[in-house]
């Protein structure tokens, strides 16, 4: 594979000279608090500090990495993983990296940097001594984690379709090993001994241990939900979004960012301050649960959190190299909270951050600077830390650094993609308080994996991936058209205000449906066995059978047919599969759509299939926690499959899992 590399010209320092710092590939040697410190991250992240003040960066909208000099604060060079940039489709207007890198890992010797492709499924070695040549290995779907061993001779990848974490030989870039995981594994950190890997569950409250020597599972940890404590108000819900795992330097700890979500409280007492609450759940290194750190809501008597400011979205953590101090990313409110390690609350927060959608965090190896990755506005803000008082505190210092010299995506979907992110109500009107995104439940722009108590019924989050053109009308019993009606949303749930007749909220609106339509690329099927696949498919499109017969179309669909214009008030064509909830807390009721048309309880809008293996559980309840129990529990109400054998019950499921 030829490796492209756009050479920049040396910027001059923008900042103090006193800025630069070693990030280190070996010990660091202070004579202080650092001393003995190991400079690559035991834990996978979207950043990371190298040897002589390099800085390496992601670009998952650009298929590239970044090298930054944080000496002279400048872009040095761009390294290509793939033959251009992305850009739009001229068909179809969409907007798909071909690798789209998403994680990143660094040798010890900090000459090789490693490097998962989401969307190509691919690890890249980049030789950093000789001319950033390249090298890539196939290693599953949709590949996020990575960190590298000790000694460097291993290298370790979550495979979050797949369900298995890899081991792969750097010299030959060959996969060893493979275990295979609990669902969606996704963030990876090793144990300071290196005698535990752990991979996080993007959309479980679970960790898998795993033996790094044999890659055997040796446990599954878990970060477990937080029951109600009599105030919805008041932090709890189901773990969700693992998004990093961190081992506290010195310590047994592993420390572990989360959100818990409230799906206990149904609307109309569900409001944007109890819907989502972000977390650090805190385990032994034997997976012993601690405690967890949350906040609660603002301006309720006698209700305090470990947080004293509400945030949310966190994404990743780093430590001070003495495990004193936790800095937390917060990619919805956009900021940096520090927590400290030995109190266990919030220390401080530095809010606003110069960019958008947080993604990541370095800290330099003398505890100086902190460097967040903010990949909306494509770049790198610097935080200076100061510890000259009795606590941490933190400035940004000077302009945030760019990783691109030029930016494929077009303006219109970098904005709807901030839009999207954001919980920022300081800076657009889509919450309150800085509570929640449109990607608090569309974690990922797909699913939360939670069922919501909404005031329709029970209604399991769908995902937004592929864009909602072509699948028809929009919620389980077609209360809407498009992306746009979600206005009501934004303020019913999310707190929001918006008139989405207003110039200023129509032109967020449109563009925040250009990128859910346009930038929220399908997920990557699993594996599969082709043969079996091949039998699923002609099982699927058998008259008989009739999947096909409702499941029909390029998005496989009907909703809309006959009904072109998705025109609210006409006939909407709607199903009844025997999946209507009619008694209990959790009852489909009749209700109205967003233009006042009745809908029924019972008739459901036919979802689309594409990325189906990636949406679990399913039914418009969440009922279904697999696709064979999406076929058991609609036999005799959803095609004729009460015929079926298991074997091709399983090659009907194989098929499904590929699209």
């Amino acid at each position: 594979m030829a490796l492209a590399v756009i050479l920049l010209s040396t910027a001059s320092a923008c900042g103090s000279s006193d800025h630069a710092a070693d990030g280190g590939g070996g010990p660091v040697a202070d004579g202080g608090r650092n001393a003995g410190v190991l400079g690559p991250l035991s834990h996978s992240s979207t950043i990371v500090l190298g040897q002589h003040g390099a800085l390496y960066v992601v670009n998952p909208d650009a298929d590239s990495v970044s090298v930054i000099s944080t000496t002279t604060r400048s872009l040095t060079r761009e390294i290509l993983l793939a033959g251009a940039h992305p850009a739009p489709d001229p068909d179809t207007d969409n907007f798909t990296p071909k690798v789209m890198p998403r994680a990143l890992a660094l040798s010890p010797d900090g000459r090789h940097l490693y490097v998962t492709g989401q969307r190509s499924g691919r690890l890249y070695a980049i030789d950093l001594d000789r001319d950033d040549s390249l090298r890539a290995v196939a290693v599953g779907s949709e590949p996020f984690g990575v960190v590298v061993s000790a000694d460097g001779k291993a290298v370790f990848v979550a495979c979050s379709q797949d369900d298995t974490v890899v081991r792969i030989d750097p010299a030959t870039m060959t996969i060893t090993a493979t275990v295979h995981v609990a669902a969606k594994p996704w963030a990876l950190a090793l144990s300071p001994d290196q005698t535990q890997l752990l991979a996080t569950h993007l959309l479980a409250g679970t960790v898998s241990a795993i033996d790094p020597s044999d890659m055997t599972l040796t446990g599954q940890w878990s970060v477990p939900n937080a029951d109600p404590r009599g105030d919805r108000h008041l932090a709890h819900g189901e773990a969700r979004g693992l998004y990093d795992i961190v081992p506290r330097p010195g310590t047994d700890e592993v420390w572990v960012v989360h959100t818990l979500l409230g799906t206990d409280t149904a609307q109309p007492a569900l409001d944007f301050e109890s819907t989502a609450f972000p977390a650090l759940a805190l385990l032994r290194s034997d997976g012993t649960f601690i405690s967890r750190l949350s906040t609660d809501a603002s301006g309720v008597p006698g209700i305090d959190g470990a947080f004293g400011d509400v945030v949310s979205g966190s994404r990743a953590l780093a430590f001070t190299h003495d495990g004193d101090y936790a800095l937390v990313v917060d990619s919805g409110s956009e900021d940096v909270m520090v927590v400290g390690a030995h109190t266990r609350t919030e220390s401080t927060l530095l809010r606003p951050l110069p960019g958008h959608l947080p993604a990541g965090i370095a800290i330099s190896a003398d505890d100086r600077f902190a460097y967040v990755y903010e990949r909306n506005t494509s770049d790198v803000a610097v935080i200076k830390i100061d510890r000259t008082g009795a606590d941490l505190k933190l400035t940004v210092d000077g302009a945030p650094i760019p990783t691109l010299s030029s930016d494929p995506m077009p303006a219109t979907l970098r904005l709807g993609q901030h839009l999207f992110y954001s919980a920022n109500s300081d800076e657009v009107p889509l919450t309150r308080n800085h509570w929640i995104s449109c990607a608090t439940c569309h974690i990922e722009g797909r699913s939360d994996a939670v069922t919501w108590q909404f005031l329709q019924g029970p209604r399991n989050t769908p995902s937004n991936a592929g864009g909602m053109l072509a699948t028809g009308f929009l919620f389980r019993t077609a209360d809407r058209r498009q992306v746009e009606d979600y206005w009501k949303t934004i303020n019913v749930e999310q707190g929001g205000n918006f008139d989405p007749s207003g110039p200023v909220e129509k032109m967020l609106l449109e563009a925040l449906a250009e990128y859910v339509n346009h930038a929220i690329p399908l997920p990557i099927p699993p594996a599969t066995d082709p043969a079996k696949v091949a039998e699923g498919d002609a099982l699927f499109h058998d008259p008989t059978i009739g999947c096909a017969e409702c499941h029909s179309g390029p998005r496989f669909t009907d909703s809309g047919a006959g009904n072109p214009a998705l025109d609210l008030g006409a006939t909407v064509l709607l199903h009844d599969v025997g999946t209507c909830v009619t008694s209990g807390d959790l009852a489909d009721v009749a209700h109205t759509d967003i233009q006042g048309n009745a809908r029924s309880a019972c008739l459901f809008d036919t979802p689309s299939l594409l990325g189906i293996a990636d949406s679990a559980p399913y039914l418009h309840d969440g009922s279904a926690a697999t696709l064979r129990d999406v076929l058991d529990k609609t036999r005799g109400t959803m095609g004729d499959i009460s015929s079926l054998s298991e074997s091709q019950t399983d090659a009907l499921i194989a098929y499904l899992r590929s699209l």
